[in-house]
């Protein structure tokens, strides 16, 4: 690379960059105010939720920052031992911290969605420990490194850092689809066969934009050219945008439940949403009885409770049973 084409790639890179943070303020901006925005009572779990979009956000924009004091000091002709530099290194923490964090809450919401079932996610927590300990190695080199672009170790590592978020990413979300769908066959409330539906374009959407950023950014790395160096704060991006696009579209009320997942004890399991949609009663292997919440998953109390007549459908009558929901 020729030091024009090494200065022009600098400043493409941080443009790009603060595109793709400006669609995620906009995104940020959505989920923030339509959490605080409705008068229901928000569990701990959604403030939790709501932590973490925010320190995503945070780490994103102190990325973004640091490419541009970068490119700056980069074009006019600032060494590479600068402060500036020193920074633009030492942001790299947040090209580790941003992926794994997304990856942990997408394998959050997998054990929450299988009944806290340690062994669905063991093949996860395996690849996100290994992406954890494949960043760390990376991080190093990335401190280590003084030339712009990729040195030889540092493209090694950096490619299964990002094949392991690929893999956690995929599975995870396989298998959480693949748990809807399951729920969903033993119903025919055609309703609530609506609300899985959106509930699994939901999560689709969200994985796909994750995953076809992380393709097209892992194809630009395993060439390393110049254009390699365009899409990683865009990545960064994606990677924050796509917890956050779920809580967004959560709360907004495009696929509101009630509570979370509850392990328990009965014959019959339940996904239960609003009160404006009446429950429905399955009859899965697993002694499951369930909300669903894409958005958090602890248990919430069941004050403010009221009966509900749903149709008993282990029994084939059409009378209705009550049985204790959450109101709104």
């Amino acid at each position: 690379m020729s030091a024009e084409q090494v200065s022009i790639a600098v400043l493409n890179q941080a443009l790009l960059g603060a595109f793709g943070h400006g669609i995620h303020t906009c995104i940020v901006v959505f989920a923030l105010w339509a959490i605080f925005s409705t008068k229901e009572r928000r569990p701990k779990a959604r403030n939790i939720m709501v932590f973490v979009i925010v320190c995503l956000y945070i780490f994103a924009t102190l990325y973004v920052a640091s490419d541009w004091i970068y490119a700056i000091d980069y074009s006019v002709g600032k060494e590479s031992g600068s402060l500036s530099f020193v920074l633009y290194r030492w942001s790299g923490v947040v090209f580790i911290l941003n992926p794994s964090i997304a990856d942990g809450i997408t394998i959050w919401r997998c054990w929450i969605i299988w009944g806290r079932r340690w062994s669905v996610v063991i093949l996860p927590i395996s690849l996100f420990l290994a992406q954890l300990v494949c960043g760390c190695v990376e991080f190093r080199y990335i401190l280590n490194y003084t030339i712009i672009g990729y040195s030889p170790s540092e493209l090694n590592w950096t490619m299964i850092f990002l094949s392991c978020s690929l893999g956690t990413t995929l599975w995870c979300t396989i298998l959480i689809i693949y748990r809807i769908l399951t729920v969903t066959k033993y119903t025919d409330d055609s309703t609530s066969t609506r609300i899985y539906r959106r509930i699994v374009e939901i999560l689709v959407e969200s994985a796909s934009l994750y995953v076809i950023g992380l393709i097209g950014f892992m194809v630009l790395v395993t060439l390393n050219v110049i254009i390699s160096l365009y899409p990683r704060t865009l990545f960064l991006s994606v990677a924050a945008i796509s917890p956050t696009l779920i809580v967004a579209r959560v709360a907004s009320g495009n696929a509101r439940p009630n509570d979370s997942w509850r392990a328990g004890n009965n014959n019959a399991s339940s996904l239960r949403f609003r009160s404006t949609v009446r429950s429905i009663s399955v009859d899965p292997d697993d002694e499951l009885s369930a909300n669903i919440d894409l958005e958090h998953g602890a248990s919430e109390s069941t004050n403010n409770c009221q009966p509900e007549g749903i149709v008993n459908s282990e029994n084939g009558s059409g009378e209705p049973e009550n049985r204790v929901t959450e109101g709104t």
